[in-house]
C-alpha cells in the first residue's frame, strides 16, 4: 500500500509540533510566562485539525471527489500512526537541542506556585518530579497523539466524508 500522502502529512504535522514548541519556548512560556503555558498549549490542537482537514481535501482530490467515512477515517488514523511514532524524536528534539531547561524549569515553577498557594511543597516537589520528566513527556506525546489524533481523525473524516 502507498502511505505517501500520509507519511508527508504526517512529518508535516510533527515539525509544525516542533515549531509550535520552539515558539513556546522563545516568547518565554516555558520560563517567564510559565503561569500561561498550559492554557497557550491548547492552541497547538488547531495543528493536527488543519493537517486533518488538509490530508483529506488531497485524499478526496484523488478519489475523484468522494470519500466516505471509513476512507477518511482510515487515511486520518494512518497519519496519526505516523504522528505518534515522530512524536517521539520530536521531543527528543527539543529537551535535548532547543530547551534542556524545560523539565527543570516546569519542577521549579510546581514548586513555587505550591508554596505560594500554601499546598505541601514536599508533594509538589514529588508530583512534579514524576510528570515533569523526559519519560513521561515521551508518553503523553505518544499517547496524546493517538488519542486526540484518532478522536480529530474520526471527527473529520465524518465531517468530510462526501456520501451524505
Amino acid at each position: 500500500m502507498n502511505f505517501k500522502l500520509e507519511i508527508r502529512f504526517a512529518v508535516l504535522m510533527s515539525l509544525l509540533m516542533l515549531l509550535w514548541l520552539s515558539l513556546e519556548f522563545m516568547v518565554g512560556l516555558h520560563n517567564a510566562y510559565i503561569p500561561y503555558h498550559p492554557y497557550v498549549t491548547m492552541l497547538s490542537l488547531f495543528i493536527p485539525i488543519v493537517c486533518s482537514r488538509m490530508v483529506l481535501l488531497e485524499k478526496t482530490e484523488q478519489l475523484n471527489g468522494k470519500i466516505d467515512f471509513k476512507q477518511g477515517f482510515k487515511t486520518g488514523l494512518t497519519v496519526v500512526l505516523f504522528a505518534a511514532v515522530l512524536s517521539i524524536p520530536v521531543q527528543l528534539t527539543f529537551h535535548y537541542l532547543i530547551n534542556p531547561d524545560f523539565f527543570d524549569d516546569m519542577r521549579a515553577y510546581s514548586i513555587k506556585r505550591a508554596m505560594m498557594l500554601g499546598l505541601d511543597v514536599v508533594k509538589a516537589k514529588a508530583d512534579a518530579v514524576s510528570f515533569f520528566n523526559l519519560t513521561s513527556y515521551l508518553l503523553q506525546s505518544f499517547f496524546g497523539t493517538l488519542i486526540f489524533g484518532s478522536l480529530i481523525a474520526a471527527v473529520m473524516a465524518w465531517r468530510m466524508r462526501t456520501d451524505k
